[in-house]
């Protein structure tokens, strides 16, 4: 609760600062002339991307136990109403409780799993974000490209040393143990390294199943800047897709960023970052963008979630002392 207060007051905050750099009668008179037909792709594509990332999760999880893929896209229904009122991953944790009541997978297991599933996004994101900013212009730096890439290095050779070294991650963890003064301190390290170490295994498949999570993965992200490319040309200002592919990108970069229930304020000012920020794209047309955005994925989220909760047969107040638990 404590967390959900500090999110809600700095959503707060951010709604504020938003406002000091629009004109909200221009942004609300901007979205009064939005073109109604083309909100049929944005919801079609906000189905998809969730969709696709179900068909991940199945095939991350293949080797484990075979789950039907729609208890997966309801899966990612609940997960995604809960992240968005209760944004503190509440979603992820409530898909390794749902494993583990459901499918009897281990529920320490089965919530590392799904966050390693969300690793993936990250490495994708990572990527893509690296050789999008040599092809789309933007406003940023060749420095802050350079640390993008340090990033990118860091977190491959880490997974990589993870996944298919493990005797020298070993190594690196027994020598980083020693870094601790305490023996209780050590003790609690151990466990936490071989419990990292056993669940990243996960990831040392065949090459082709590997290949075809990130496939996925990019074409998740493709069906993300299909809703933003869609929404601006029901506002009557078309824009690149990959400046939208990049700006989702970038966007999935701000969730690790705290954020309000229903990410009130977050949306915003992320939102007017990186269209304004770094594309350069009007701020009361971005907001605008942003606005419709977020209250068509609102809709759309609630929609979804109900829905998924119905069919899963989930027993919401049940799942969420068993999640806030977990948190």
């Amino acid at each position: 609760m404590l967390k959900i207060l500090f999110n809600t007051i700095l959503g707060l905050v951010l709604i504020f600062i938003w406002s000091r750099f629009v004109d909200i009668g221009q942004v609300f008179s901007t979205i009064s002339r939005v073109n109604l037909v083309y909100l049929a792709p944005i919801l079609f594509f906000m189905l998809f991307s969730p969709v696709l990332r179900a068909i991940r999760l199945k095939v991350f999880l293949s080797e484990i136990m075979k789950i039907k893929i729609l208890d997966l896209i309801y899966l990612n229904g609940v997960a995604m109403i809960l992240n968005f009122f209760i944004p503190i991953r509440a979603g992820e944790v409530a898909k390794g409780v749902y494993l583990n009541t459901n499918y009897g997978l281990p529920l320490g297991k089965s919530v590392i799993w799904i966050f390693i599933d969300r690793f993936v996004d990250f490495l994708v994101v990572l990527l893509f974000t690296a050789i999008l900013f040599f092809i789309v212009p933007t406003t940023l730096s060749t420095s802050f490209i350079m640390i993008i890439a340090v990033i990118l290095i860091s977190a491959f050779v880490l997974t990589y040393l993870a996944v298919f070294r493990v005797d020298f991650a070993k190594i690196l963890f027994n020598f980083l143990r020693h870094l601790f003064i305490f023996n209780r301190i050590k003790i609690y390290f151990d466990k936490f390294s071989k419990f990292i170490l056993e669940s990243f295994s996960i990831l040392n498949r065949h090459p082709k199943d590997l290949a075809l999570m990130i496939l996925i993965t990019v074409l998740a992200y493709a069906a993300d800047a299909a809703i933003w490319y869609f929404t601006f040309v029901a506002l009557g200002a078309n824009q690149d897709f990959l400046k939208m592919y990049l700006g989702q990108l970038l966007s999935a970069l701000t969730y690790l960023i705290p954020a309000a229930p229903g990410y009130v304020g977050s949306a915003e000012a992320s939102g007017l970052l990186i269209l304004s920020g770094i594309f350069g794209i009007q701020p009361n047309l971005a907001s605008a963008m942003i606005i419709l955005f977020h209250i068509t994925s609102a809709i759309f989220v609630l929609l979804f979630g109900l829905v998924s909760i119905y069919f899963l047969k989930i027993d919401v107040g049940t799942l969420l002392r068993r999640v806030l638990k977990r948190e």
